[in-house]
């Protein structure tokens, strides 16, 4: 019979699966959140996402505690992430660098759509009513 050998705790899986985990439930509680905040949710869907029979609001709270505290973990989990693997996503940006700069073009046409549309889409929150 082999014999199983016992694994060391791995810190940088447990961030990762942190990570990972958290990122999950960011747009699970995120996406019915900013349905509930926006009013688009009507009817009995309202009923049952903000103002259900366990209290007003109650569900809108317990989103906003998921969300928050997925967002806490997920920092977190990131910062520990990147401290635990410092010295080698150094080493990949510098020999990875030189390679980025051949495609200046590219590099700034993207800037500038990620720019655009995410500035368009976003500006619907400044205008004033």
């Amino acid at each position: 019979m082999t014999e199983i050998q016992k694994q060391p705790f791995n810190k940088r899986a447990l961030s990762a699966m942190l990570m990972f985990l958290s990122f999950i439930l960011l747009p699970l509680s995120g996406i019915p959140l900013h349905y509930i905040r926006t009013n688009i949710s009507e009817g009995m869907l309202d009923y049952f996402l903000s103002k259900g029979s366990t209290g007003e609001g109650m569900f809108e709270h317990f989103l906003m505690s998921v969300h928050n505290m997925s967002a806490l973990i997920f920092l977190i989990a990131v910062i520990i992430h990147l401290s635990l693997n410092w010295k080698s996503l150094m080493k990949y940006i510098a020999t990875k660098t030189e390679e980025y700069f051949q495609f200046r073009k590219e590099m700034i046409i993207a800037l500038f759509t990620v720019v655009v549309i995410v500035g368009l889409f976003s500006s619907h929150a400044l205008h004033v009513h």
